[in-house]
């Protein structure tokens, strides 16, 4: 059976969107034929689809670190008994979140992952941030594939006019859990909105994730986008954050640490759409063993769209002979009054900064350990919340097993 005929028929067992469905199944899995996915073969990796198997498990208690509002989720479903924080779910929204989806409706609407998790209408949920929040939500995602072989979810974050957020979403799974995750996180960042999201995933060396994320910035406001690799076989990243009034601002920011065979690939798109807009991005890749890091970013200012001010930077550090980068910056710019800039940069670990610690006493091991370390985190330092930066760079600090470093 074929991929389309596998989704197409568990598809039936459930409400769905027709209109999305037709939209994935006219496009089909991603390959290489694709631009934007040129090297990632999506078949290579595509787990049966099962949507019989995708149900919640029992959690036994989490412990929950009281810096933090918490809110669970298991195999893309919300697990309300141990949620400090209530998530609205598809079936009584209502007509908020078609006014939310509406709002959105051109981002990522080419991307036939995205439009897979929007043709199901299980695991959809609303959550609405207002006032200032001083606890930063953390949100856990859980997966076993014993009962979800195929796992799909969608969380829409409103924030609301003056609202200050910072949202921490992680995704783990069970021991030699085999998942084939594709989730979507949508926003709305209102008029003087303040929004930090940061994704960490840690799924196992089996397991594959597609995160689709988009967001609408609106006048005056900021959002802020972090995405943190250090699992899974492959993670792909689909971000489109659209710059819809004047004096947004945006940062989408990344770090991917890999090792063995494991393969990451971003693919951003920043689209500067109204005048006095900002936005800035630096993803960072450390591969090591035969790793595979790629990234493709693409800032769009339109012809109306003067005095912006925008940046985009890829740094790869390659540890081996036989981990590989390939960085694809872009600028496509119809404006004549703009700053913007693009690099790129891919190289090994210097031998003299290595000396240079071995000469005072340092181990050659510990001394590569310390500028990788440095290297990851000057991403994690520009997160402002001081417990979701220090919750991240955790994340990273015992995932670096990877670089085999001591």
């Amino acid at each position: 059976m074929s991929i389309a005929e596998q989704v197409e028929k568990e598809l039936k067992k459930i409400s769905n969107s027709k209109e999305n469905l037709d939209l994935f199944l006219d496009s089909g899995l991603p390959t290489k034929k694709n631009e934007l996915w040129k090297y990632t073969n999506l078949e290579n990796f595509w787990k049966e689809f099962d949507l019989s198997q995708q149900k919640v498990v029992e959690l036994s208690t989490p412990d929950k670190d009281a810096a933090f509002n918490h809110v669970f989720f298991v195999n893309g479903s919300f697990v309300d008994a141990y949620s400090d924080i209530k998530v609205i779910s598809i079936a009584k929204c209502g007509d908020d979140l078609l006014s939310f989806k509406s709002e959105l409706n051109e981002l990522l609407n080419k991307e036939s992952m995205f439009q897979l998790v929007e043709s199901q209408r299980v695991n959809q949920y609303l959550l609405k941030l207002e006032g200032v929040q001083e606890k930063p939500i953390l949100i856990h995602n859980f997966y076993t594939s014993e009962h979800a072989n195929h796992s799909s979810s969608h969380l829409h974050i409103l924030a609301t006019p003056n609202s200050e957020t910072t949202v921490v979403e992680t995704h783990i799974c069970d021991n030699n859990a085999q998942s084939f995750v594709n989730n979507a996180a949508s926003f709305i960042v209102q008029e003087n909105a303040k929004l930090s999201f940061i994704k960490t995933q840690e799924l196992g060396d089996q397991s594959v994730q597609v995160q689709n994320t988009r967001a609408l910035v609106k006048r005056d406001a900021q959002f802020e986008s972090f995405t943190i690799d250090a699992g899974a076989k492959l993670s792909r990243n689909n971000i489109s954050i659209r710059l819809d009034g004047e004096g947004a601002a945006c940062a989408a920011h990344g770090i991917y640490v890999l090792g063995g065979t494991q393969q990451s690939d971003t693919n951003s798109f920043i689209h500067h759409n109204k005048p006095h807009t900002e936005s800035s991005q630096l993803y960072k890749g450390i591969m090591n063993d035969k790793s595979h890091g790629i990234f493709t970013g693409l800032i769009r200012v339109e012809k109306d769209a003067q005095l912006i001010n925008s940046d985009q930077l890829n740094k790869n550090l390659l540890l081996s002979k036989g981990a590989h980068a390939h960085s694809r910056p872009q600028l496509e710019i119809y404006a004549d009054d703009v700053k913007c800039a693009h690099g790129s940069t891919t190289g090994q670990m210097s031998d003299e900064e290595v000396f240079y610690f071995e000469s005072r006493g340092v181990p050659k091991q510990r001394a590569q350990r310390l500028l990788a370390q440095a290297f990851a985190y000057d991403v994690t330092l520009k997160i402002k919340n001081k417990t979701a930066r220090d919750f991240s760079k955790n994340v990273l600090e015992k995932n670096f097993k990877n670089l085999e470093v001591e």
